[in-house]
């Protein structure tokens, strides 16, 4: 493991960079078409709404990992029942997430992403976020005790991420723009974070994001809903900055576990903070997800 196991990744890293560059742009060309170009139907089941862009993307992407990576698993929210049992026993799983923000990509805002994640042994390795509409490429290796993390604006020079230390009174929470839910309403009380401190927009990857570039602290998701690969690229990328997810226990997340998704909500803060925050949003979570 280590630098000379992280350095090993910098080929899949490398690819998965111009993968999600590639792919930002054919879905960006799409939203400047406008609602009509973007084919938006329903999924059913409460399974929220999905766009030519969704389903091309993760054609693309797929065939993409599986030929250069035959060896590897991959995972992807539109083709996930294929190849979900395989995940649990893998080496190396690939989660993908096309678009990630989904609404706000077919309302032609700005807050979406395209996730490449790889996670290693059940530990998230390596993770691409891209922000096309915001002109923003976020990726980090996290393996062993080599961690690296960097941010790209447009074609400015990448900057390192770093998280630093911030003080319990003064944290700036993340939250759903399309998804609110009065149980944030109530960790806000609890944490003391008045609105004015609450940032709202849509995408797992996004929100976490915001945390890893410094322009927020905390991010809780306080019911089940999303999924690994909502969750695998930004978590390898936040770890890498210096960031912990786990879920709202406190507890790891299970990228080999029997469940796809994160049913117990997600918590992602600093990791010099992260301790005190799970302790204090837990006797919520132990409320909320009191049958679990």
């Amino acid at each position: 493991m280590g630098y000379k196991r992280a350095m090993t990744l910098r080929r899949e890293l490398n690819f998965a960079l111009d993968l999600a560059k590639n792919c930002g742009a054919i879905a960006l060309n799409y939203q400047r078409q406008g609602r009509s170009a973007l084919e938006i139907r329903d999924k059913g089941a409460d399974q929220g709404l999905v766009t030519r862009a969704d389903t091309e993307l993760n054609a693309r992407i797929v065939a993409a990992l599986r030929e250069a990576f035959p060896s590897d698993v991959v995972v992807a929210e539109e083709s996930a029942r294929q190849f979900n049992a395989e995940r649990q026993a893998a080496g190396r799983c690939w989660f993908i997430d096309p678009i990630d923000g989904t609404a706000e990509y077919s309302r032609l805002e700005s807050s979406w992403a395209i996730h490449i994640g790889l996670v290693v042994d059940g530990e998230a390795a390596l993770g691409v976020v891209h922000e096309p509409a915001r002109g923003r490429l976020s990726w980090g290796l996290n393996v062993g005790d080599h961690r690296e993390a960097w941010g790209q604006r447009g074609d400015a020079a990448p900057l390192p991420l770093a998280r630093r230390p911030v003080a319990l009174d003064a944290l700036r929470l993340v939250s759903s723009k399309s998804h609110a839910s009065p149980k944030t309403l109530e960790v806000m009380q609890r944490l003391g974070i008045p609105d004015e401190r609450n940032l709202r927009c849509g995408s797992t990857g996004v929100k976490m994001m915001t945390i890893a570039w410094g322009e927020a602290d905390l991010y809780v998701h306080p019911r089940a809903g999303t999924k690994l690969w909502d969750s695998a690229a930004p978590h390898a990328i936040l770890r890498a900055a210096g960031g912990i997810v786990s879920d709202l226990r406190g507890a790891p997340l299970q990228y080999r576990g029997p469940s796809i998704g994160n049913d117990l909500g997600l918590l992602a803060c600093g990791a010099s903070e992260h301790r005190a925050l799970a302790g204090r949003v837990r006797p919520l979570a132990d409320v909320w997800f009191a049958d679990t």
